[in-house]
């Protein structure tokens, strides 16, 4: 007996659908799964607060819909009925429209890639995901919390905002988390498996990507600023054993006596309850990261056609530097503030004043350079692998450049800033009119310690690399440029500031020091933009100078009479003989 051999299915290149109805399939299909989500999860959290007697919450999802909490007996029957009619017309709609849109997929490897299909999947994979992303991390909160409820109760019912409700707020927002969670996997799913079969690029992929890397930087950042609000309390309650806060103790009062307070949270309190409220969060922005970063790294993969959509996207690009721009920002910040303290002191600040002190003000700066320095440094790196994966030098030459004066933008802004405000102080106090405080000048100080090094790190890499390509560059012009527009900005607001108070106290006959402040300090900022300007103005003509001309090679046919082709190209050579720029093929 033969044996049967199956046959796998092929998807047949057929005509698509038309455009207009491809729009009108998936824009119902996107409405309809939405709904169904909803619905689901409220009937779930419906049935869970029936279960545990607890008060009715708001709809899900819709916290406009249902805001009386009077009617508690009402309200189940009719959030219960809002999400069955929900269902009722919202999964029909999506099985028909999707599904006579995934028919036509199957049929079809230019459906499959069409823009609109795109659109679709990405867009319920981004809602999904942030829905899970945001109710996971509230059940888990309300569980940890909640788990410690016998610790806090003597503090009385709702201590630190945590709900009486609370297993049923939790049920409800692992609800929604577990449903948004199932349409979540069905559309990654289906968006891989689109792939598989046909490479998505253009608008498609520009779509895929805008969703996948909002994802990658939401995560990041929101685990970054929690890792950095998690440590800083931690540093604020080490500092308050270690230096405590001169007229601040955080204590109670001493009650009179035969009065009975009842008892308050106590710091410690206060930051055990943050912690448990912390860890469901940095889960959350760890989990939401790594998992879309991972994956989209894995789709890097050479000598595939996905890999080379996914390493020329634009979008990814952006994201990467955006998530650059944010850390060095933060690290550069962070990094003058710590040290503005710490110069301030130096200055003549008491180490301690009333409601401050050092110990206290290093806390939030140093975690906020820590964390946002080791992102820094993460991306640096995936910045030069970007570089170093470029099959094209020119390619690999652009990312290098787009990360080197992105930096030294910074660095020179801060630079300048310090310098004009440096000078004004040292001016003032030269006039006797030193009306900056020590916090003031420590602040303009740290900008020059730290803006100068990144600016001049930053320009000594680029000069060092410098040649004719890079001269031509987008990222050196649009450096150069950008400081020239804020150095000409700056000369044009600052010079006419002093010469109008010049010549109104001219006219008024009268210069008193206060004239003369004023005058020296928009003199200064002035003086710094002119010298902002004329820098790079003499770098712009210098680049101009040594360029070399472009020359542009052209083709030509030339008849010659031979008894071959290995004749002609030999008598042409001999006729052309010491002409090196042209040549013979």
């Amino acid at each position: 007996m033969d044996a049967v051999v199956p046959v796998p299915t092929v998807v047949q290149n057929v005509r698509p659908i038309p455009a207009v109805q491809r729009a009108y399939f998936y824009l119902v299909a996107l409405v309809a799964i939405h709904m169904v989500v909803l619905a689901v999860a409220n009937l779930l959290r419906v049935g869970a607060e029936i279960a545990l007697n607890a008060p009715s919450g708001g709809f899900t999802g819709l916290p406009f819909v249902f805001n009386e909490f009077n009617r508690p007996t009402n309200l189940y029957r009719e959030q219960a009925s809002l999400a069955i009619a929900l269902l009722v017309v919202g999964l029909p709609a999506w099985l028909i429209h999707f599904g006579m849109a995934q028919r036509a997929a199957q049929r079809s490897i230019e459906e499959r890639a069409a823009s609109f299909r795109s659109f679709y999947v990405h867009l319920v994979v981004l809602v999904t995901a942030l829905l899970v992303f945001g109710y996971g991390q509230r059940a888990l909160r309300l569980v940890l919390q909640g788990a410690y409820i016998g610790d806090f109760s003597q503090f009385g019912p709702g201590a630190f905002g945590l709900e009486p409700e609370w297993p049923a707020r939790a049920v409800g927002a692992g609800a929604m988390a577990v449903t948004a969670a199932a349409a979540l996997a069905y559309h990654v799913w289906l968006s891989n498996h689109d792939r598989r079969i046909a490479p998505v690029a253009g608008t498609s992929a520009h779509l895929r990507h805008l969703a996948m890397y909002a994802l990658v930087v939401v995560g990041l950042f929101w685990a970054a600023f929690t890792t950095v609000s998690t440590l800083g309390g931690i540093w604020t309650r080490v500092a308050d054993e270690i230096a405590p806060i001169s007229g601040f103790t955080g204590r109670p009062f001493a009650p009179p006596p035969g009065v009975v307070v009842p008892p308050t949270p106590n710091r410690d309190d206060f930051l055990r309850f943050q912690l448990i409220g912390a860890v469901p969060a940095l889960i959350a922005g760890l989990a939401l990261w790594l998992s879309t970063w991972i994956p989209l790294q894995r789709g890097l993969r050479p000598m595939t056609a996905d890999g080379e959509v996914e390493r020329g996207s634009v979008v990814r690009k952006l994201a990467i530097y955006l998530v650059v721009l944010v850390s060095a920002v933060a690290v550069l910040v962070s990094a003058t503030i710590a040290l503005s303290n710490i110069v301030e002191r130096l200055l003549g600040t008491p180490e301690r004043e009333q409601f401050r002190n050092l110990q206290h003000d290093l806390g939030t700066p140093v975690v906020t350079f820590v964390v946002f320095g080791t992102i820094w440094l993460f991306y640096r790196r995936v910045v030069q692998a970007e570089a170093a994966r470029e099959s094209e030098v020119e390619r690999a030459a652009t990312l290098r450049r787009l990360y080197t004066y992105l930096i030294a933008a910074i660095g020179l802004g801060m630079l300048a800033i310090g310098v004009a405000g440096a000078i004004g102080v040292f001016g003032s106090q030269l006039l006797g009119m030193n009306t900056h405080g020590n916090g003031e000048t420590a602040g303009y100080v740290s900008l020059v310690l730290i803006g100068l090094p990144a600016w001049a790190f930053s320009w000594w890499q680029a000069q060092r690399r410098l040649s004719d390509d890079d001269r031509r560059s987008l990222p050196r012009r649009g450096y150069l440029y950008l400081a020239i527009l804020g150095g000409v900005l700056g000369l044009l607001v600052f010079g006419s500031a002093a010469l109008y108070r010049l010549l109104n106290a001219t006219l008024a006959g009268s210069f008193p020091l206060a004239t003369w402040h004023d005058i020296w300090h928009f003199t200064v900022d002035a003086t710094v933009s002119a010298a902002a300007f004329l820098f790079h103005l003499r770098v712009v003509l210098a680049d101009r100078s040594a360029q070399l001309p472009t020359v542009a090679t052209h083709a030509l046919t030339v008849l010659v009479r031979a008894v071959d082709a290995a004749a002609a190209r030999a008598r042409l050579a001999a006729v052309l003989e010491g002409q090196t720029d042209i040549s013979v093929r």
